[in-house]
């Protein structure tokens, strides 16, 4: 399996797993003065959540590169969505020319219950000639457990309202009697949710 050398966010999650009113309502926050800042406050934490978990929450487009197509590849951020796109998984192969194609959807299986989903060729296929170069290929897959926050597990929830709570309370990098960056609530929540090969 090759790895790939980029991942990139395509298409950002449309709603938040969190709504301002929860944030503000576990901040027991009831003016509107802080609404913008709270907001940006759901947006960081779903990402270092996300990030901490090598998942994603709510439907969000990615894309990784390769210098050339492996027979086998898994997609990161689990899981993949299920319900938004009749072609789970898009490859397109970039020549030296700089002409792109499209790989038929026929060349390769897409294993989506997997987790992560695995990308392989299909049986008897093999991958369109192509010239090896810098991120060569591009796959691109939506992620997430819905198009909403319906499918988000509580946990998750609560472990971003929690963090929302941190960070609006304690503006600096740190809480500076205990040096603590995250609290232990945040980590042991996502911990039961987290991502990973092992």
């Amino acid at each position: 399996m090759v790895a790939y050398r980029s991942l990139r966010v395509v298409t950002p999650p449309a709603v938040e797993p969190v709504t301002l009113t929860m944030a503000k309502l576990h901040c027991r926050v009831d003016t509107t003065d802080d609404d913008t800042y709270i907001t940006n406050l759901i947006v960081a934490a779903r990402e270092w959540c996300e990030s901490f978990t090598g998942m994603a929450f709510v439907h969000t487009e990615l894309a990784i590169r390769f210098d050339s197509l492996p027979e086998f590849f898994t997609l990161p951020r689990p899981p993949m969505a299920a319900d938004n796109t009749a072609t789970p998984v898009s490859i397109t192969l970039t020549a030296l020319d700089g002409v792109t194609s499209v790989v038929s959807t026929a060349t390769y299986r897409v294993d989506r219950f997997s987790k992560p989903g695995v990308v392989r060729l299909a049986n008897a296929k093999a991958w369109p000639s192509h010239s090896a170069d810098f991120n060569a290929v591009e796959a691109k897959w939506w992620a997430g457990y819905s198009s909403d926050a319906s499918a988000v597990p509580q946990r998750v929830k609560n472990a971003i309202l929690m963090l929302v709570a941190w960070w609006y309370e304690r503006r600096m990098a740190a809480d500076q009697a205990g040096l603590v960056e995250v609290p232990m609530g945040v980590k042991d929540l996502l911990g039961t949710v987290k991502w990973s090969f092992y």
